[in-house]
């Protein structure tokens, strides 16, 4: 349905601003330059590369070709970015930095790929869809903070079902959005090779929004002029980005009334953080602060906390988001147990893996 938005913008990285025609029609260009690689249907490709539209051009021409996405971590070191392309068996590597790929590798440099944007055209790419639900979808990483990142599998019934929950709890499932309406902006500065901000970027393309990228490492004064100067709207962080925002001297000099949404997620969040919030930006009182939690194995966000629920119980993470159930295993006489999930959304499993030696719950 993209071609709803061919004339807005939808990408915007410092002085490069791509419109949604633009970016389609250069999806194909950009898997040409995978076929001769060897690339297949089925074979998993790694992207390996910060935030940028030339990553998410690699992210839908690797789609384009029927191959697999494997989103891996830039902030890795050399060891860790071998182990991972030998546990995912990644037959191409598309990255922005070849010196972290281990010698013997297919290497593409992301850079070839921005040479196939530039055509303003209406013809956008068809990407053809999977042939089951189950087949993988990305893989991406968890943990590897007492450890070697694990690898997780989601199949495209994952990636659609954490749509359907997010955008039939916000109202914006597709056949609801009114093309005439404002366009929504949004600015991404949490990394793309993360559940959270992947999702967004999905939710965006289909919601026909604008994603904005900060440059380089995250920078509170970077962000407030980002959110003045584009007239962002939805702003997602980690509690400590937030903090940091808040805390930046030259927070009382920028016009930051566009902001009408702030989730957090990725950490606990502390209620005088959201206090804070609520004194430093009152438009978000009520709906515009979130609070939501979920993980990569679960494909996404389990439950979503906002308005009332936040004001009456600052440390919830909230309720189930629509196809989601939870329960807690064997409570003690606080209530506190196991967590447990079940939901569309959840992960085939880890890449390398063996089903019986994952605990069933």
């Amino acid at each position: 349905g993209v071609e709803r938005w061919t004339p807005r913008t939808f990408l915007v990285h410092g002085g490069r601003r791509i419109c949604f025609g633009e970016f389609f029609a250069a999806v194909r260009a950009a898997g040409d330059r995978l076929e001769p690689l060897g690339v297949r249907p089925g074979d998993r490709v790694m992207l390996l590369a910060y935030n940028s539209p030339d990553w998410v051009l690699a992210l839908l021409a690797i789609w384009s070709v029927g191959a697999v996405p494997v989103l891996g971590n830039r902030w890795w070191s050399t060891g860790e970015t071998a182990h991972s392309i030998a546990l995912t068996g990644a037959t191409v590597v598309v990255t922005d930095a070849p010196g972290l790929v281990p010698a013997g590798s297919t290497v593409l440099d992301i850079a070839e790929l921005r040479n196939c944007l530039g055509d303003n055209g209406t013809a956008l790419t068809d990407i053809p869809g999977p042939a089951d639900e189950e087949d993988p979808a990305v893989v991406l990483f968890t943990s590897g903070s007492t450890g070697m990142p694990k690898a997780v599998a989601l199949p495209f019934r994952s990636v659609v079902a954490n749509q359907q929950n997010v955008l039939a709890r916000a109202g914006q499932l597709p056949h609801l959005l009114n093309v005439d309406a404002p366009q929504p902006v949004n600015l991404i500065s949490t990394p793309l090779f993360h559940i959270g901000a992947f999702a967004t970027l999905i939710t965006q393309t289909l919601t026909g929004g604008r994603i904005v990228f900060n440059t380089g490492r995250f920078d509170p004064a970077r962000v407030l002029a980002l959110i003045e100067s584009e007239r962002v709207q939805r702003w997602g962080a980690v509690p400590t980005m937030a903090a940091r925002l808040l805390e930046h001297p030259a927070f009382d000099d920028h016009d930051l009334s566009s902001l009408r949404s702030f989730p957090l997620g990725g950490a606990p969040v502390p209620p005088v953080l959201l206090e804070r919030l609520a004194r430093r930006l009152p438009q978000l009182r009520g709906r515009g602060m979130v609070n939501m939690w979920g993980m990569t194995e679960g494909g996404g966000f389990f439950t979503v906390a906002t308005g009332a629920d936040l004001t009456l119980h600052p440390k919830t993470v909230g309720r189930p988001l629509p196809t989601v159930e939870i329960r807690i295993a064997d409570p003690d006489d606080r209530g506190i147990g196991e967590v447990l999930a079940r939901c569309p959304t959840v992960m085939l499993g880890y890449v390398g893996v063996e089903d019986d030696s994952i605990d069933a719950d």
